[in-house]
């Protein structure tokens, strides 16, 4: 892999830590009974799992020869969740329902 394959692919991961870290560093404002399980695994695994998401995504991107500069490389990472429940949800291949009025 060449430097413009890894470069905006780390990016992305650093965006989607970023975030995380970001989530944690604001745990302290909410009431106790409220924070999460920090034992629990599974909040970690949320942790984890985003920032090979937003790498994921970056890569996508740049193997279908899109130049990811920098910023925007971070910018898929933070985003990387909303773009890929977004891409689920408009399946091209799930028919439409098509709704009309009565009067129509």
């Amino acid at each position: 892999m060449t430097d413009s394959f890894v470069s905006p692919v780390l990016f992305a991961v650093f965006g989607a830590f970023a975030t995380k870290f970001l989530e944690l560093a604001e745990l302290h404002k909410l009431p106790k009974s409220q924070r999460p399980d920090l034992k629990d695994w599974l909040y970690w695994f949320s942790f984890f799992i985003m920032p090979v998401l937003g790498g994921g995504l970056a890569f996508m991107y740049v193997s279908s020869d899109i130049v990811l500069k920098p910023v925007l490389a971070v910018n898929i990472g933070i985003s990387a969740p909303l773009i890929l429940r977004a891409m689920a949800v408009n399946n091209p291949f799930q028919p439409k329902e098509i709704i009309t009025e009565p009067d129509a």
